[in-house]
Protein backbone atom coordinates (compact mmCIF):
# COMPACT_ATOMS: atom_id res chain seq x y z
CA UNK A 1 0.00 0.00 0.00
CA UNK A 2 1.43 3.43 -1.15
CA UNK A 3 1.83 6.13 1.30
CA UNK A 4 -0.39 9.09 0.92
CA UNK A 5 1.14 12.28 -1.03
CA UNK A 6 2.09 14.52 1.62
CA UNK A 7 -0.33 17.84 1.44
CA UNK A 8 0.67 20.73 -0.16
CA UNK A 9 2.91 23.87 1.47
CA UNK A 10 -0.33 26.37 3.01
CA UNK A 11 -0.53 29.82 1.14
CA UNK A 12 1.06 32.70 3.51
CA UNK A 13 -2.41 33.98 3.37
CA UNK A 14 -4.26 30.86 4.69
CA UNK A 15 -1.31 30.78 7.15
CA UNK A 16 -1.70 34.42 8.41
CA UNK A 17 -5.86 33.54 8.57
CA UNK A 18 -5.34 30.92 11.08
CA UNK A 19 -3.22 32.58 12.76
CA UNK A 20 -5.76 35.21 13.17
CA UNK A 21 -8.74 33.39 13.86
CA UNK A 22 -6.83 31.85 16.33
CA UNK A 23 -5.06 34.60 18.26
CA UNK A 24 -7.05 37.72 18.12
CA UNK A 25 -9.70 35.95 20.25
CA UNK A 26 -7.09 35.58 22.97
CA UNK A 27 -5.84 39.31 22.16
CA UNK A 28 -9.31 41.01 22.41
CA UNK A 29 -10.07 38.73 25.64
CA UNK A 30 -7.02 40.59 27.38
CA UNK A 31 -8.67 43.47 27.00
CA UNK A 32 -12.13 42.47 28.83
CA UNK A 33 -12.38 41.81 33.01
CA UNK A 34 -13.15 38.84 34.06
CA UNK A 35 -14.47 38.89 38.16
CA UNK A 36 -15.79 36.12 39.85
CA UNK A 37 -16.16 33.97 36.13
CA UNK A 38 -18.38 36.72 34.89
CA UNK A 39 -17.34 39.37 32.36
CA UNK A 40 -18.05 43.15 33.55
CA UNK A 41 -19.58 43.90 30.23
CA UNK A 42 -23.44 43.38 29.43
CA UNK A 43 -24.00 39.78 28.59
CA UNK A 44 -25.56 38.60 25.33
CA UNK A 45 -28.03 35.58 26.37
CA UNK A 46 -27.39 32.19 24.39
CA UNK A 47 -30.38 31.36 22.51
CA UNK A 48 -30.01 27.80 22.89
CA UNK A 49 -29.19 27.94 26.70
CA UNK A 50 -33.06 30.31 26.79
CA UNK A 51 -35.18 27.43 24.66
CA UNK A 52 -33.65 24.46 26.36
CA UNK A 53 -32.02 25.46 29.46
CA UNK A 54 -28.76 23.56 28.53
CA UNK A 55 -25.45 25.13 27.53
CA UNK A 56 -24.53 25.13 24.06
CA UNK A 57 -21.29 23.69 22.73
CA UNK A 58 -19.92 27.50 22.50
CA UNK A 59 -21.30 28.43 25.99
CA UNK A 60 -18.64 29.74 28.16
CA UNK A 61 -16.19 30.01 25.34
CA UNK A 62 -15.69 34.05 25.90
CA UNK A 63 -15.16 33.65 29.28
CA UNK A 64 -12.90 30.70 28.91
CA UNK A 65 -10.29 32.72 26.41
CA UNK A 66 -10.51 35.67 28.66
CA UNK A 67 -9.20 33.71 31.70
CA UNK A 68 -6.50 32.21 28.99
CA UNK A 69 -5.37 34.68 27.82
CA UNK A 70 -3.87 35.91 31.31
CA UNK A 71 -2.96 32.72 31.90
CA UNK A 72 -5.51 31.79 34.42
CA UNK A 73 -6.10 27.68 35.19
CA UNK A 74 -9.83 28.98 35.84
CA UNK A 75 -10.68 28.72 32.10
CA UNK A 76 -10.93 24.79 32.66
CA UNK A 77 -14.59 25.64 34.57
CA UNK A 78 -15.77 27.28 31.10
CA UNK A 79 -15.06 25.88 27.96
CA UNK A 80 -11.93 24.73 27.15
CA UNK A 81 -12.21 22.89 23.91
CA UNK A 82 -12.57 26.34 22.69
CA UNK A 83 -9.31 27.92 23.57
CA UNK A 84 -7.59 24.58 22.75
CA UNK A 85 -8.64 24.52 19.49
CA UNK A 86 -7.97 28.49 19.09
CA UNK A 87 -4.48 27.75 20.81
CA UNK A 88 -4.03 24.91 17.55
CA UNK A 89 -5.13 27.14 15.08
CA UNK A 90 -3.00 29.94 16.31
CA UNK A 91 0.01 27.27 16.34
CA UNK A 92 -1.15 25.55 12.74
CA UNK A 93 -1.35 29.11 11.85
CA UNK A 94 2.27 30.16 12.75
CA UNK A 95 4.12 26.77 11.80
CA UNK A 96 2.49 27.62 8.18
CA UNK A 97 4.65 31.06 8.44
CA UNK A 98 7.37 30.02 9.97
CA UNK A 99 7.72 26.45 8.14
CA UNK A 100 5.52 26.02 5.65
CA UNK A 101 6.98 23.15 3.68
CA UNK A 102 7.03 20.72 7.09
CA UNK A 103 3.82 21.81 7.84
CA UNK A 104 2.65 20.50 4.53
CA UNK A 105 4.39 17.29 5.50
CA UNK A 106 3.04 16.84 8.71
CA UNK A 107 -0.48 17.70 7.88
CA UNK A 108 -3.02 14.76 6.38
CA UNK A 109 -4.41 15.86 3.26
CA UNK A 110 -8.05 17.22 3.69
CA UNK A 111 -10.93 14.97 2.42
CA UNK A 112 -14.40 15.72 2.98
CA UNK A 113 -15.57 12.99 5.15
CA UNK A 114 -12.18 13.65 7.20
CA UNK A 115 -13.33 17.28 8.02
CA UNK A 116 -16.83 16.48 8.91
CA UNK A 117 -16.08 13.74 11.07
CA UNK A 118 -12.88 16.43 12.63
CA UNK A 119 -16.13 19.47 13.41
CA UNK A 120 -18.27 16.69 14.60
CA UNK A 121 -15.72 15.61 17.26
CA UNK A 122 -14.98 19.06 17.69
CA UNK A 123 -18.17 19.65 18.35
CA UNK A 124 -18.90 17.10 20.75
CA UNK A 125 -16.14 17.18 22.61
CA UNK A 126 -17.25 21.36 23.36
CA UNK A 127 -20.44 20.17 24.10
CA UNK A 128 -19.62 17.42 26.21
CA UNK A 129 -16.95 19.90 28.22
CA UNK A 130 -20.00 22.95 28.20
CA UNK A 131 -22.78 19.97 29.64
CA UNK A 132 -19.61 18.63 32.40
CA UNK A 133 -18.96 22.45 33.83
CA UNK A 134 -22.46 23.56 33.09
CA UNK A 135 -22.71 24.98 37.15
CA UNK A 136 -19.43 27.08 36.55
CA UNK A 137 -20.72 28.28 33.22
CA UNK A 138 -24.07 29.28 34.39
CA UNK A 139 -23.09 30.32 37.59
Amino acid sequence: MRAPAPSPPPTRAASAALLAVGAVPFAVGALLHVEDGRLSEAAIPCPFRELTGLPCPLCGSVRGVVLASRLDPGFLSFNAVAVAVLAALAAIGLAGLVAPRRLGRALPRPRGRWAVVAVVALVAAAWSWTLAHRASIAG
